[in-house]
């Protein structure tokens, strides 16, 4: 049986060799194009991660509408407004910090939390003005949850613990025009102006932070903002990240406190994961419909130009089971070599663009990382294992067809048609 197949695809070496060409390009472009977007995706994702936390508790935002002041003011009666009261209630500490502190410390499945405050002030230096957020952290227990301390230039996040001194994003730091070792002002929202040291710079890669955050600790953010005593949020570590959702989804129904999961928070980047997902699964979808379509017409040649063969073979005993798997033979010979050679040209492929620049933009410190400098390819090997079996499943279904054509024909037809 695997010699009569082995036969046959030899006899048409051309069409045969092109079909396995289809396939191996095709294997090989699914291990790639997976590779690339899977490895895009989970380098994300462990910045979304560590970089503020995999739980946040904060205030819940309240919003003021007209039913706020329902049997407030104007018990039983009917009140008609001229213009409904809108807007946001200033809410911007927790209910209760201490309570929370002391649930996540019993709690197993929490690894590490940590503290913060957050305000919106001004750093001026000169004539240099930067609007930016003032986050206040615990400079120990902070690197246990993010991994802040691993973009920090000029020191390190535990040397906050000396005084008035801010870490400063890259993106703040240019647009002041200062350096390491400068003395900023702090300009609140009530007008006090405090003088900070600035010991550290911070290039995260994502502009967003980078341009609009400093850090100091939490009891000199509370000083400088009149705050004292305020926690703006917790952050919160744990065991599985994957039960994040189910976790914050728990500890909601125990507060009046807002608590969000990390993919809850970056909802819309979530959702681009998906799509890309999507784009991946109808490539996948489109390279299966032509490597199918190539075997079907190879197969569906070799059954109507071996016509005569097949007629003898069934003569001498072959039943139409045997024709089937005859075929199905051929066609997951294809699909086995195919899909082996397929995941030796992705593999080198993938080799070929993992580690590769992205920026050739040069830094005048080295320890400066953008998030995303280099092609990240994911080896995960599940990659691999699928497009195996899509190349292997594909070549069979496509062989099918054919082989039930060829075992459904007559030997007496065959001869009878030969002879005409």
């Amino acid at each position: 049986m695997w010699f009569l197949a082995i036969r046959q695809l030899y006899s048409r070496i051309r069409q045969t060799s092109l079909t396995l060409i289809g396939i191996t390009l095709g294997t090989a472009a699914y291990i790639m194009f997976s590779g690339i977007m899977l490895g895009f995706q989970s380098v994300m994702i462990e910045n979304l991660i560590n970089a503020d936390g995999q739980i946040k508790i904060s205030p819940k935002d309240d919003f003021i509408t007209a039913k706020t002041f329902e049997d407030v003011f104007f018990s039983d009666s009917e009140v008609v407004w001229l213009s409904p009261p809108s807007g946001r209630s200033d809410n911007t500490r927790l209910t209760n910090i201490l309570g929370w502190m002391e649930k996540l410390e019993k709690d197993p499945r929490v690894l590490a939390f940590s503290p913060q405050i957050s305000r919106q002030v001004i750093f001026l230096k000169g004539k240099s003005t930067a609007p930016a957020r003032f986050i206040g952290i615990n400079p120990v227990r902070q690197p246990k949850v993010t991994n802040i301390d691993r973009y920090i230039v000029g020191c390190k996040l535990t040397d906050l613990a000396g005084g008035s001194l801010v870490i400063v994003g890259e993106g703040v730091l240019r647009k002041l025009g200062g350096k390491i070792g400068d003395t900023i002002q702090i300009v609140t929202t009530k007008g006090s102006l405090s003088p900070a040291k600035i010991i550290g710079v911070f290039r995260t890669g994502n502009r967003i932070s980078d341009d609009t955050t400093v850090y100091s600790t939490i009891s000199n953010v509370q000083r400088i903002t009149n705050s004292s005593g305020e926690i703006s949020n917790i952050i919160v570590k744990l065991e599985d990240v994957d039960s994040a959702r189910l976790i914050s989804e728990e500890w909601s129904l125990h507060s009046q406190d807002k608590v969000e999961s990390w993919d809850e928070a970056n909802a819309g980047i979530m959702s681009v994961f998906k799509t890309q997902d999507i784009v991946r699964n109808s490539t996948t979808f489109t390279i299966i419909l032509v490597v199918a379509f190539g075997i079907y017409n190879i197969l569906n040649m070799v059954v109507n130009q071996k016509k005569r063969e097949i007629a003898i073979l069934r003569s001498l005993g072959f039943t139409e089971r045997d024709t089937i798997v005859l075929f199905l033979i051929q066609g997951l010979l294809l699909g086995v070599l195919g899909a082996c050679l397929g995941i030796l040209v992705g593999a080198i492929g993938c080799y070929s663009l993992d580690g590769l620049p992205l920026s050739s933009k040069k830094e005048s410190d080295g320890s400066f990382q953008p998030l995303i400098n280099s092609m990240l390819i994911s080896w995960d090997y599940m990659i691999y294992i699928k497009a195996f079996l899509i190349s292997i499943v594909s070549c069979s279904f496509a062989s099918y067809i054919p082989a039930k054509a060829a075992s459904r024909m007559s030997p007496v037809d065959i001869i009878r048609g030969a002879a005409e």
